[in-house]
């Protein structure tokens, strides 16, 4: 009987340890620079996100937070890096609501965001909004529709990247109106709204930081945004329920995820970090200013609502059939 106690006691005391080590670790976080992984173009929505946040958590910190752009596949090569990167923290994943939707869209994907990455944290929320090239004849949604029914296939949309949320709103668009549009995807939002200002595409579901500049002085039309209620940057662009597409809705948020693995002590941390950058004062004024809202929250909190969002656009892959490699 003395055997299996000892070896019960060393264990205990050797998980007593590791629990010890790991929360010592999590309150010396972070010792070194530490790599944000962004899944898109510098400049992209997604992008200025999390610019706005990352010197104020460098500050924090006492350490560089360092803005690693890696462009391509709709997020999934920026997703797939930080999925077979070290659990230490060091590097963390900055993505938008696409990482929900490639659960279902890509049928090949080399990771799977709800086994190898883990919830820190859902930081931001936004509006898409539609805007369009100033010499289409469309001056309103309702009026989009009516002349893609008439020309199905040929009014062309852009977007940040096959499977992103912006190409996802595009395709409900089209689902929920009965219309056929043609989807032109791109490696990031400002190339995206370059195509709709030459007039390529007619028009982009963009992120509002992209787009609002380019509405105000007039470059492009802002047709609606896609949340609920209006945004407080853009008060004078109506809803898409305004406009004219009843139950339309859908935002675009960005939040943090780690390699799964990462110690759950270090993942509190992070999150609880970051919640306090993004209520600082001069973060919330910068926000504000690119319709961003901040979205507080627990890792735990964030895992259900991921959840949800993967079961959600699971639905509408399937019912509207379409789907990418």
């Amino acid at each position: 009987m003395i055997q299996p106690v000892r070896n019960a006691l060393l264990f205990a005391l050797s998980a007593t340890g590791a629990c010890i080590a790991t929360c010592a670790d999590a309150q010396n976080f972070p010792v070194k620079p530490v790599r944000a992984v962004v899944g898109f173009a510098a400049g992209s929505s997604t992008d200025v996100a999390m610019r706005l946040i990352s010197p104020r958590l460098g500050e924090l910190w006492g350490q560089q937070v360092i803005v690693d752009n890696r462009a391509g596949a709709g997020g999934n090569i920026a997703a797939e890096f930080t999925a077979k990167a070290p659990p230490d923290g060091y590097t963390f994943l900055f993505a938008n609501g696409g990482i929900a939707i490639a659960q279902s869209y890509y049928t090949s994907l080399q990771y799977n965001a709800l086994k190898d990455l883990a919830p820190v944290a859902l930081v931001t929320s936004m509006p898409h909004i539609v805007c369009s090239n100033l010499s289409f004849p469309a001056r309103s949604i309702r009026e989009l529709v009516t002349l893609a029914k008439a020309r199905p296939g040929e009014i062309m949309f852009s977007s940040a990247g096959i499977g992103n949320s912006d190409h996802m709103a595009g395709e409900l668009l089209g689902y929920m109106t009965g219309s056929k549009f043609t989807h032109v995807p791109n490696k990031g939002g400002p190339q995206a709204l370059q195509q709709v200002i030459s007039g390529e595409v007619v028009f982009y579901f963009a992120g509002l930081p992209v787009c609002l500049p380019f509405v105000k002085s007039g470059r492009v039309r802002g047709l609606a945004v896609t949340t609920a209620k209006r945004s407080p940057a853009a008060p004078d662009i109506p809803t898409m329920q305004e406009a004219g597409v009843a139950g339309y809705q859908h935002s675009l948020w960005n939040a943090v995820f780690a390699p799964a693995g990462t110690p759950p002590a270090l993942v509190a941390k992070i999150s609880e970090d970051i919640g306090r950058v993004t209520r600082l004062p001069d973060v919330q004024e910068r926000f504000a200013t690119f319709g961003i809202e901040a979205v507080a929250g627990t890792p735990a909190q964030f895992d259900q609502f991921f959840r949800a969002e993967v079961e959600k656009w699971a639905k509408v892959v399937k019912a509207t059939g379409i789907h990418g490699e």
